[in-house]
C-alpha cells in the first residue's frame, strides 16, 4: 500500500469521529489538520488527545488580531509536543506576523508559522469586494514575499501557485496546499482553486504538503478513500 506522507488530513467532523479517523489512517498520512470548527468544540483538552498520537499537527486557527493578543495566544500552546504548523493571516500587520514567529520560536524550533495567502474558496470578485484590485496571482505573490520578509517558515496557498511560489522563495520554504479534490469532485463545493492529488504531486517537493478532508470521509470508507487518492494517477 502506498503512503501519503505529504497529506494533512483535515478533521472537520465531530470529536469522536475525528479521533477514530486519525487512528484508523495513521500509517497513511503525514499529519492532521485541526481547524477552527473542531478546535472550538474540543478545546485544549481535546487537542491533547490528538497530540498523544505523536503525529505532526497543523493547528489551523488563522490568527488575525493585534500583535500582543496573537503572541499570547500562541504561547498558550506550549504544552503540546506535536504541533508542527500554526496559521496566521498574511493580510495583517508586519508586527503581528513577526510577533507570531517570535512566540513560536520560544516554544520550539520545530513549530512553523504558516501565513495564509488567499483562501482557496476566494475568487477575483471576492478580492474586489474588499478593495483588492490585484488579480489573485499578483496578490498571492505580494503576500508570499511580505510573509517571508516577516520571518514565517511557510505559506498556505493553492497548488495552482506552487511553481510561482518556488521561484519566489526557493525550495526550502514550506508550502501547505488546501483544495485537493478527486477529478470528479473538482468545482463541486466551496473550493474554487482545486487540484487533484496526482496533479499536486507533480509539483510538490519534500517541503510541500496538501490538505485533504471531505474526499476522505464525506461518504464511504475513509481507509478505502485515502488509499484510492494515494494511488491515483490522474
Amino acid at each position: 500500500m502506498s503512503s501519503g506522507k505529504n497529506i494533512l488530513v483535515a478533521l472537520d467532523v465531530d470529536f469522536e469521529r475525528a479521533l477514530g479517523i486519525a487512528k484508523q489512517l495513521k500509517s497513511l498520512y503525514y499529519g492532521l489538520k485541526i481547524g477552527m470548527s473542531l478546535y472550538n468544540k474540543i478545546g485544549p483538552q481535546g487537542l491533547l488527545k490528538f497530540d498523544e498520537l505523536n503525529v505532526p499537527l497543523f493547528l489551523d486557527l488563522k490568527f488575525h488580531e493585534i500583535p500582543s493578543v496573537v503572541s499570547k495566544t500562541i504561547s498558550t500552546f506550549k504544552q503540546f509536543k506535536n504541533i508542527e504548523f500554526m496559521s496566521v493571516h498574511s493580510l495583517s500587520s508586519k508586527k503581528m506576523i513577526e510577533e507570531s514567529v517570535k512566540a513560536a520560536k520560544e516554544i520550539s524550533n520545530k513549530l512553523n508559522i504558516m501565513a495564509v495567502t488567499i483562501l482557496t474558496s476566494n475568487n477575483q470578485t471576492d478580492l474586489q469586494n474588499i478593495g483588492i484590485q490585484n488579480n489573485i496571482k499578483e496578490q498571492v505573490k505580494l503576500l508570499v514575499n511580505f510573509s517571508k520578509e516577516c520571518g514565517v517558515q511557510g505559506v498556505i496557498s493553492s497548488a495552482q501557485n506552487l511553481n510561482m511560489i518556488r521561484k519566489l522563495v526557493g525550495e526550502e520554504f514550506k508550502v501547505i496546499c488546501p483544495g485537493i479534490r478527486d477529478k470528479e469532485e473538482k468545482g463541486k463545493d466551496d473550493q474554487s482553486a482545486t487540484f487533484t492529488y496526482s496533479e499536486f504531486n507533480k509539483l510538490a517537493n519534500k517541503n510541500t504538503f496538501c490538505v485533504i478532508g471531505r474526499p476522505i470521509y464525506s461518504e464511504g470508507d475513509p481507509l478505502a478513500n485515502i488509499t484510492k487518492i494515494i494511488n491515483s494517477t490522474n
